[in-house]
């Protein structure tokens, strides 16, 4: 009676165990599969059907260390599994399945479980054939191995002793490669592979890197770390770039010390190509550098079967880190759209774009400019740095040009400039406007009793509050502890505390960036060192650049081409090198960006690292961002145009409501007072006394309570106008009042009626809200609207004329201080002390009451505040208003 066919799995990498199974289990009903893994065993056993695996016990999968034996037996009790281990006691406390069965490596044990287990009959143990002796390369015999997955039936070579081992170990890598997808993994284990199958003093693995020619060591063993460090080959003109190139091995045994790179000897060499798909993708090679052994064909056959399993095992891991690498850019992405979507507010959503185009293409500098096509100028938004630049190739700053910065390393001074104050030098005023700020400041670094250089803080607006002597000390300090980060060239290669450093430094100064630089040698200029932060220009005072002079660019911005320098000196023109150079970045990469189907502008990130190099797959992360910035940018200009009508829709309101109660509080309210309330008093009192005698059913009685109620709705109109036109109402209470907003609502009310005199009105109001002051609500108004139509009566006829308005606070102060002031005339000295007594007036009779003044004192006294004049003739006036900004010995 004919048996059926049993198949029995045998799991394991050890091809001496293989050899033995196969031997054992020659029964013509057997049939046999091999897994060479632990992984092909698990999807050996899942996808087919066995009467028995037999494994070896010590297979585990590389990841976690779990045992092949265990994983296989969870994953099918329905079938005996032989467990094939050196010492099986030591696996019984394991709480193995009961389907699991454990055996020593001999002949018998193994042919006698399988059997029992597969259920056919004992034979005689089947003992190998005599074998040969090698007559072809061991690695032919491999492969051949590799590949046959039947019962052994051919004669195998004589492997015995030594050649045994390198057999077997050449074996086991092929097959635990194929569990490996970490490309460092991969090529230390070949490299390693390599040392041993050859028994050589160093092995190492090179692969090429970029374009410039040479191969780059990847894997070593047996190499010194310090030569390691900078272990690289050209491809031209050395033994490892021959075989490169032909794609053939090189064996070089007792011929003297050969050259491997510069001033690197070696007694002895092997280098084989690593071919994949018929192109040479690195060298794989062994050296002997201090012993006289040397290298034969079987080992250069050895070694040229070893590379055939790495290049596979190879191209594996880069296909993984590849996908791995898209999968990780993917999800920056997905996150990059995430913070530019996370805020419709400009002024968050620009300096947002910069910071990711930073982490996204790991830069150092990041810009958006957008195009100003009414001027025909291409304007800086929003510009990011964390620039570290190499030593000497930082933007100079030239002392003769700004006199400011040498004063302040000459007397060890930290000055302030600003573009508002009418002494800064014209150098400065150039180099803020240039830059696009408002106000700098620069703090000598003192080391010692030695200047060293400064540290300059710029600010995009005039800033709240400036720094203090203790702040800038600490700022002092802070620059000293980055000095010593940029003496380390461990803090050059990653910078981030340094410029967390700096950052800090931002945050305590209010500064949006800063900058630091070092004199040079012969002290006559600054190499910037390191810029740390960012700038946002929402609205104004916009860094430039005027297309009218580029006519290249112009065009570039219309067509929209991405613009690169890659490191390279490659010429461009005008317009696009002076876009380049503005970065101060090595490498530079302009991608435009559009809205609604038209340009708008451009991104630009850069780097100023030599070892950074820009690649076509990090400009195509900078395209994937500018587009989402481009979609984020659009909805965060509409948000912004939106809140912009709606602002000028409410200003223009109450510009309408202030010009109507401007109108009335003269004409209107006289008439309301002496005209309509006296009669309307009557006709209240009158109906009421009527209504007494009157029977509350007769009709008389409804007519009655009808103008009764019409009298006082009519009376309540006319207190409600009064109230417009006289707000000085003694039973009024203090509000907390914006002096601000005051100022603003009666310069909106007088501003056209001044103008159209040929008289420049300029106001300093902080865009920053100040304390609220303390006074009746409408009673500040009339101080503004009183000062500034003095002025503009005192103005007329001047040439030149201007009058201005301003409102500042100085932080702890118990006072804000409001300043208005004229180029007129002035005030002659025999009458100035006169001017705020009541009547007192020098206009023509039935031009002015002398009140105006008079009742600015009042109120300013009322409000508990004072008001102060300082005039000189020709010099104009200039009117000081001090208003508290406490109340009753208490913080507001």
């Amino acid at each position: 009676m004919t048996q059926m066919t049993k198949k029995i799995l045998i799991v394991a990498n050890d091809f001496g165990l293989i050899r033995t199974i196969r031997g054992v289990l020659t029964h013509p009903n057997i049939s046999l599969q091999i897994g060479y893994s632990h992984i092909d065993g698990l999807y050996a056993l899942e996808n087919g059907e066995f009467d028995a695996v037999v494994v070896d016990a010590a297979l585990a999968n590389h990841r976690d260390g779990r045992l092949t034996l265990s994983s296989l037996a969870q994953m099918n009790q329905a079938i005996p599994i032989i467990g094939v281990a050196a010492e099986p006691g030591a696996l019984r406390d394991l709480g193995l399945p009961a389907n699991v069965s454990l055996v020593t490596p001999t002949d018998v044990s193994i042919q006698q479980s399988a059997m029992l287990a597969v259920g056919l009959e004992m034979v005689n143990k089947v003992v190998p054939p005599p074998v040969k002796k090698i007559t072809k390369p061991l690695g032919n015999v491999v492969a051949a191995v590799a590949a046959n997955p039947l019962p052994v039936t051919a004669e195998l070579p004589d492997v015995t002793g030594n050649s045994v081992d390198k057999l077997q170990t050449l074996f086991a890598l092929s097959k635990s490669l194929t569990e490996v997808l970490d490309l460092s993994e991969v090529l230390n284990r070949v490299v390693e592979a390599a040392r041993r199958l050859t028994s050589a003093e160093e092995g190492m693995i090179l692969l090429p890197g970029d374009e410039s020619g040479q191969l780059y060591l990847r894997a070593k063993v047996g190499i010194d770390v310090e030569v390691a460090r900078n272990f690289r080959v050209k491809t031209e003109d050395t033994l490892a770039g021959q075989v490169f190139r032909s794609g053939q091995p090189v064996l070089i045994g007792a011929q003297g010390p050969q050259k491997v790179k510069t001033e690197y000897l070696v007694n002895a060499l092997l280098y084989v190509p690593i071919n994949y798909e018929g192109k040479c993708i690195g060298v794989l090679g062994v050296n002997n550098k201090s012993t006289e052994a040397v290298f034969d064909p079987r080992h250069q056959d050895l070694l040229m079967n070893l590379a055939a399993f790495a290049a596979i095992a190879i191209e594996n891991a880069r296909i993984h880190e590849e996908a791995l690498e898209r999968t990780r850019e993917l999800q920056t992405l997905v996150e990059a759209s995430q913070v530019l979507n996370s805020s419709l507010s400009l002024d968050k959503t620009l300096p947002n774009i910069c910071e990711q185009l930073l982490r996204v293409v790991n830069v150092n500098y990041a810009a958006i400019h957008e195009w100003d096509r009414e001027n025909n100028q291409l304007k800086i938004v929003a510009r990011c740095y964390r620039t570290l630049w190499s030593q000497g190739q930082g933007p100079l700053i030239d002392l003769k040009s700004r006199l400011v910065v040498q004063y302040a390393l000459d007397k060890s001074a930290s000055p302030i400039i600003t573009r508002r104050d009418a002494a800064t030098p014209d150098g400065e005023i150039a180099f803020l406007t240039q830059s696009g700020v408002d106000t700098i400041q620069v703090v000598p670094i003192i080391g010692g009793e030695q200047v060293l250089g400064i540290i300059q803080f710029s600010y995009v607006r005039p800033p709240l509050e400036l720094p203090t002597a203790e702040t800038i000390h600490r700022v002092q300090l802070m620059t000293l502890e980055v000095l010593a980060m940029l003496s380390s060239q461990s803090n050059l290669s990653k910078p981030q505390g340094m410029f967390r450093v700096l950052e800090n430094a931002n945050q305590l100064t209010g500064a949006d960036w800063c900058e630091v630089a070092l004199l040079t040698p012969d002290r006559q200029s600054l190499v910037t060192q390191v810029a740390v932060g960012i700038g946002v220009w929402s609205d104004g005072n916009h860094p430039r650049i005027d297309l009218n002079k580029y006519p290249d660019l112009s065009e570039g911005l219309e067509t929209q081409p991405v613009l690169s320098r890659l490191g390279d000196n490659k010429p461009v023109s005008g317009g696009i090198r002076h876009l380049f150079d503005s970065t101060n970045c090595r490498s530079v990469v302009v991608i435009p960006f559009s809205r609604r189907g038209q340009s708008q502008g451009v991104v630009v990130f850069a780097d100023s690292r030599r070892s950074r190099t820009i690649t076509e797959r990090d400009i195509d992360m900078g395209r994937a961002v500018a587009a989402q910035a481009a979609t984020a940018l659009s909805n965060a200009h509409l948000l912004h145009d939106l809140e912009r009508s709606f602002t000028e829709l409410k200003d223009t309101q109450d510009r309408l409501v202030q010009t109507a109660r401007l109108s009335a509080m003269g004409e209107l309210a006289a008439a309301v007072a002496h005209q309509i309330n006296n009669p309307l008093t009557t006709i209240m009192v009158d109906s009421e006394m009527m209504l007494l005698d009157e029977s509350p059913d007769s009709q008389n009685y409804k007519s009655l309570q009808a103008i009764h109620r019409a009298g006082k709705r009519a009376s309540g109109v006319a207190r409600r106008l009064l109230a417009i036109s006289r707000p000085d109402d003694p039973e009024a209470p203090p509000e907390r009042i914006d002096v601000v907003e005051t100022i603003q609502g009666v310069l909106s009310l007088v501003k056209a009626h001044i103008e159209r005199d040929n008289i420049v009105i300029e106001s300093d109001l902080p865009d920053e809200p100040l304390p609220s002051v303390w006074a009746v609500q409408g009673q500040l108004d009339d101080i503004w609207l009183n000062l500034l139509l003095n002025a503009h009566d005192a103005l007329m006829g001047t040439d030149g004329a201007k009058l201005g308005i301003s409102a500042s606070y100085t932080l702890n102060a118990d006072y804000l201080q409001v300043l208005v002031w004229d180029n007129g005339p002035g005030i002659p000295a025999k009458i100035i002390d006169n001017v705020f007594k009541p009547f007192f007036t020098t206009k023509p009779v039935g031009e002015g009451t002398g009140l105006g003044l008079h009742i600015c004192k009042q109120t300013a006294e009322r409000a508990g505040g004072s008001i102060t004049v300082d005039s000189k003739p020709g010099q104009g006036a200039r009117f000081l208003v001090l208003l508290p900004v406490k109340r009753g010995g208490f913080d507001e």
